[in-house]
């Protein structure tokens, strides 16, 4: 995303649009999951005047809406949770039109909003601060967080929120802007900035400046790094235009495989809509597109990645989930069986090429021999 600060509502490109369909597909999704909790949040950091000049909905108003749909369907166990909407902006003129627009919607009752004016870090940092000292905890919560430029996204609030059992970030992580930051000859005026996006200094040792081309993927396995000790699932996929120019990485980060099972369904929905393209982005390989039909090329990486003992499924489970566009291993552990790569130690009898995860004790992918 470009580094500036609009002030007046702008066009959103067609990666914007398509970011906002998997906001959207995702919290259907999750509120539906979510509402048998007697209380939810949804958390916009940077929240926007509620609009673009071509769409009449941002994010905090797709939320509202979303969440509206869910309450109004289904079996309405979501009309019994207080849903909380925390919508974050720093320009005066947009949070105040996004609070006008708000207001005009016909909400349940049991959606509590509050519009804030001020930065993210004061506002969102202020708050779980607050509760820190009261020995409150955060109920669970969606935190979309998309910041314009490199900064303004200090890690100690992102890891905040996810310390708490339940609690979901998509965050906007500008690689390329982040990488420029190392590079920038006076290095001194952007260190106090690359310490807060990191939480620490750890970027001195982990990014190159000597390799610009190379640091949005030091950037971004770095920050993968960072988020991984403190929940285990993380998926980060480039956001591409058609010409094949990295925009942006979104990054997702939850507790629960199911979280991240389901946005992955979200993205690869609005992936074939041919907007835009996903890639992988990863330290020391190429720029992959994300394929959702092709499974060898996976299945060499999961080999090259896990192979050599034996593992439990949920090994393999865990590494589709975190390292390839796919939501389960199977179809990449079909291709290493099919090529009589690996040994299933199983309690029951299966058919070959299916992988039941209540018949596997162990799988053994042999090592790949140079």
């Amino acid at each position: 995303m470009p580094s500036f600060q609009p002030t007046e509502a702008w066009e959103a490109s067609p990666h914007t649009l398509a970011k906002l369909e998997i906001i959207s597909r995702y919290l259907f999704l999750w509120f539906t999951i979510r509402s048998g909790n007697p209380k939810l949040n949804y958390i916009d950091g940077f929240a926007g005047p509620g609009h673009y000049t071509n769409t009449p909905k941002g994010s905090p108003i797709i939320a509202l809406d979303v969440a509206k749909q869910v309450a109004t369907s289904g079996d309405g166990k979501l009309q019994k949770t207080e849903i909380g909407f925390l919508f974050v902006e720093k320009n005066p003129e947009f949070a105040a039109n996004l609070k006008e627009t708000v207001a005009a919607m016909s909400l349940p009752p049991n959606f509590k909003w509050e519009v804030q004016q001020g930065s993210f870090e004061e506002k969102v940092g202020g708050l779980l601060e607050m509760f820190k000292r009261q020995g409150k905890h955060l109920a669970p919560t969606f935190a979309f967080i998309d910041p314009f430029g490199a900064t303004g996204l200090p890690f100690t609030v992102v890891a905040e929120i996810l310390k708490r059992q339940g609690c979901e970030v998509l965050l906007n992580l500008d690689s390329d802007g982040i990488g420029r930051l190392v590079t920038a000859q006076n290095i001194e005026k952007n260190q106090s900035h690359l310490d807060s996006l990191f939480g620490d200094s750890s970027w001195r040792d982990e990014l190159n400046p000597k390799a610009p081309t190379k640091l949005p993927s030091q950037v971004l396995a770095l920050y993968k790094k960072k988020l991984k000790t403190i929940v285990p699932y993380v998926f980060a996929f480039a956001m591409n235009s058609r010409g094949g120019q990295l925009n942006y990485h979104l990054v997702f980060a939850t507790h629960h495989p199911l979280g991240l099972e389901k946005m992955k369904d979200a993205m690869k929905a609005v992936d074939q809509t041919g907007a835009y393209s996903f890639s992988d982005d990863t330290v020391g390989q190429e720029m992959l597109r994300f394929d959702f039909n092709e499974h060898e090329i996976w299945a060499e990486r999961m080999q090259r990645a896990l192979a050599g003992k034996w593992r439990p499924y949920a090994d393999f489970r865990d590494y589709a989930l975190n390292e390839t566009p796919f939501t389960n291993p199977k179809a990449m552990l079909k291709e290493l069986e099919d090529k009589n790569l690996l040994e299933l130690k199983c309690s029951a009898n299966r058919r070959k090429g299916s992988f039941p995860e209540d018949k596997i004790e162990r799988i053994l992918i042999e090592e790949i021999l140079l």
